[in-house]
């Protein structure tokens, strides 16, 4: 029966309303004029212009009420969707004004084509990391084969250079001064080179890792890098942290491997300490300096419009294992890295 009431928009339903409470005063009016002749016009005019506000108040009251029913149904939506509701939809046919109806149907429009956006970020989201997974292991690989040649190959070759010359340094008169000293510095030139390549070697695919496991490695790499330059290092482990799969034990120290090599190269610390801690679930890499410190949030950007890939490849790898990433610096304040990775998916 009132279909084409709830058809109209709330422009004509107000227009209506009020058209209507000017009708009614008119014929009203003329009316009750006619019969309270016998009242003063200054009372009449007061009893008409309150029943006419009474009246206009009471129509557009039930107009409005019945009107904005539509934007109440759409504010409930919008809250939802503020709280992270992406699935929601409002519901036009609830809609009794065509025009919230027909916005209403533009707002499900939007929120489809943002749920399709959504689903098509995290498909490519999921496939830069299946991407990422298969760079690192492939680089984890290619970090093996060089590391086998330069140790097979390079480093055996350098080791049997460095016998010859110690042989032929033996051989020399000792009269030949000379010579012998170009030969002792060759020898120690051949020496400092053998080191660096097996320095190198450690870098590209540490043997203490794989024979010995992460907190010989960390250690290790930790003390031979910074304690040289004056840095003290403090390297504390859980008893009980036992061997992991060699994925997490690959990617923890890699991690350790950024971490220590920031310090050296932007920290200006004095003392680095360093825990791996071992739980139930997780194995936990804690690294803190008291150098200059940084802003952790610019950094955070300028990781990827600079190109700083150190922070940035640290995220990356520590989200393919589904671990968990923390980095807490102020300048002047030193640096704190967390680092937890579950060991049950590693």
């Amino acid at each position: 029966m009132f279909r084409w009431w709830n058809r109209l928009p709330i422009l004509y339903k107000v227009l209506s309303g009020n058209a209507v409470v000017i009708l009614i005063g008119a014929i009203g009016g003329t009316y009750l004029t006619q019969q309270l002749l016998e009242v003063s016009g200054i009372e009449l005019a007061l009893f008409f212009a309150t029943a006419g506000i009474v009246l206009s108040l009471v129509i557009n009251y039930f107009i409005l009420r019945s009107a904005l029913r539509s934007i109440d149904r759409l504010e409930r939506t919008v809250e939802r969707i503020d709280r992270g509701d992406t699935a929601v939809r409002a519901d036009a046919a609830e809609m009794d004004d065509p025009q919230f109806r027909h916005f209403a149907q533009s707002l499900n429009t939007m929120l489809g084509r943002l749920a399709a956006h959504t689903r098509m970020i995290e498909a490519n989201r999921a496939q830069l990391r299946r991407l990422s997974g298969q760079v690192l292991s492939a680089q984890e690989d290619e970090r093996k084969r060089i590391a086998r040649e330069l140790h097979d190959d390079t480093s055996g070759a350098l080791a049997r250079v460095l016998l010859n010359i110690e042989m032929c340094e033996e051989l020399v008169p000792d009269g030949w001064r000379e010579l012998r000293e170009k030969m002792r510095g060759t020898r120690i030139l051949a020496e400092q080179t053998l080191e660096n390549v097996r320095k190198m070697i450690f870098g590209l695919r540490p043997t203490l890792l794989d024979d010995l496991g992460l907190a010989a490695a960390v250690r290790w790499y930790a003390k031979s890098n910074l304690e040289p330059l004056g840095i003290q290092v403090q390297f504390e482990a859980s008893n009980d942290l036992g061997r992991a799969s060699a994925t997490l034990e690959t990617a923890m120290f890699r991690i350790a491997q950024e971490a220590i090599t920031n310090v050296l190269r932007h920290a200006e610390a004095r003392h680095v300490n360093i825990q791996l801690v071992r739980t139930l679930t997780h194995l936990a890499l804690i690294v803190q300096d008291d150098g200059c410190g940084f802003d952790a949030r610019a950094a955070a950007h300028e990781a990827v419009t600079d190109q700083r890939w150190g922070l940035f490849g640290v995220r990356e790898r520590v989200a393919l294992l589904g671990g968990t990433f923390d980095i807490e610096s102020s300048v002047g304040k030193g640096t704190a890295l967390k680092v937890e990775l579950p060991i049950e998916k590693a």
